[in-house]
């Protein structure tokens, strides 16, 4: 199909988001189409990784698309990483988007389920909460 192809064309000149746009339509005119859905969701982790934090830091959270208030769930962030790895097994997808995106979930959760990241994680979560008084209010 058409735009299935074009996406793909337009993911390896590096426009994700107009990848992401083709595919979309392609599932639209087709939504059986074959390997449709796992071509999104590799889009989708290549710009979630491409976005960065204030810290220039990539938002791994952001790349398995785990929700707010679950950051901190070890168990559902696996599950997600569990689903996303048997959805886009790079033998049985031919987009040219899944082996990267299969390694940015390695990474992900690399990062995730190691606890030296998880108490830097919580560090900058509790210090960006931290109120901050001038100085020339206190007595």
């Amino acid at each position: 199909m058409f735009a299935q192809r074009n996406a793909e064309e337009k993911f390896k000149l590096g426009n994700i988001k107009f990848a992401i746009t083709c595919a979309t339509m392609a599932k639209t005119l087709n939504p059986k189409l074959e390997g449709i859905d796992e071509m999104i969701l590799a889009y989708k982790i290549h710009l979630a990784a491409m976005k960065k934090d204030r810290n220039n830091a990539t938002n791994w959270y952001k790349v398995l698309d785990i929700k707010k208030g679950f950051e901190d769930d070890i168990e559902s962030i696996k599950m997600q990483r569990n689903k996303m790895v048997v959805m886009l097994n790079p033998t049985k997808n031919a987009s040219v988007a899944t082996w990267g995106a299969f390694k940015l979930i390695y990474n992900a959760w690399t990062h995730l389920s190691d606890p030296n990241y998880q108490n830097v994680e919580f560090e900058r979560k509790t210090s960006q909460h931290r109120i901050k008084v001038p100085k020339s209010v206190c007595f």
